[in-house]
């Protein structure tokens, strides 16, 4: 079993808890102020429990939701029911039709889980696949330089008074951030594919988007090597 299929239950939910509906609803009101209404269907790919989902409800967006996380995605049908539809799916094999949707995001650094960077790259032309010629996509995705120079190595944290101990290292030969946290008796890993901002964008480039604009958060600020999040947007390519 993979680490992204053991990895994201309860205890991953615990952990980022600090990922909120607030973080969620300043997300959405920035694709509105990128994009403004969409009259069509968007497609949140990786949606986990649902929290862009129900700010996309509450915005007057139509949209739907796919995850590979089967207790993500009970949490989100059962909390935000109103909120649209949630399919469990991999990335690599999406089951939607070509040009089926409207709109595309891609949040919290959900890209990059595999070893094989041809899967990555599947996952990237899936997107494009499902798209309509046109219509817009982000991607939100971590900042390799900023990410290097302030990794904690080691930290201990408390989770509903549990210890939970956390190891972080950079692997330079396969290019991977990884994070080991033990919890307990119980060890779980991440693993994500680190991408400088040129390589990404060629990356998306060559699936069949072309990114209008890179920024650095979601306040609108221009990306640069100092900024928390690396944040493509884009459309697919017509």
């Amino acid at each position: 079993m993979t680490w992204y299929q053991e990895w994201f239950g309860e205890e991953y939910l615990d952990l980022y808890s600090y990922r909120d509906d607030d973080e969620a609803r300043r997300h959405i009101s920035f694709f509105q102020s990128q994009f403004g209404h969409i009259d069509g269907i968007i497609l949140d790919l990786a949606c986990g429990s649902g929290r862009h989902l129900n700010e996309f409800f509450r915005s007057g967006y139509d949209a739907r939701g796919c995850d590979l996380s089967y207790p993500l995605l009970r949490k989100a049908f059962r909390e935000h029911p109103e909120s649209g539809v949630v399919v469990r799916a991999d990335m690599r094999h999406l089951p939607f039709g070509s040009s089926r949707f409207h709109g595309l995001t891609n949040f919290f650094t959900s890209f990059g889980y595999f070893e094989n960077e041809d899967d990555n790259f599947a996952a990237a032309r899936e997107m494009a696949r499902v798209l309509r010629d046109g219509a817009p996509f982000l991607l939100d995705y971590l900042n390799v330089k900023r990410e290097l120079q302030k990794l904690v190595q080691s930290e201990t944290l408390v989770m509903d008074q549990k210890e939970v101990g956390i190891e972080r290292w950079f692997d330079a030969s396969s290019k991977t951030f990884n994070k080991r946290i033990t919890i307990g008796d119980r060890r779980f890993l991440e693993r994500v594919r680190g991408y400088y901002s040129d390589e990404l964008g060629d990356l998306f480039v060559a699936a069949g988007f072309t990114i209008r604009k890179s920024f650095g958060d979601f306040d609108g600020g221009d990306f640069d090597d100092e900024s928390p999040r690396l944040i493509l947007v884009g459309e697919k390519t017509r």
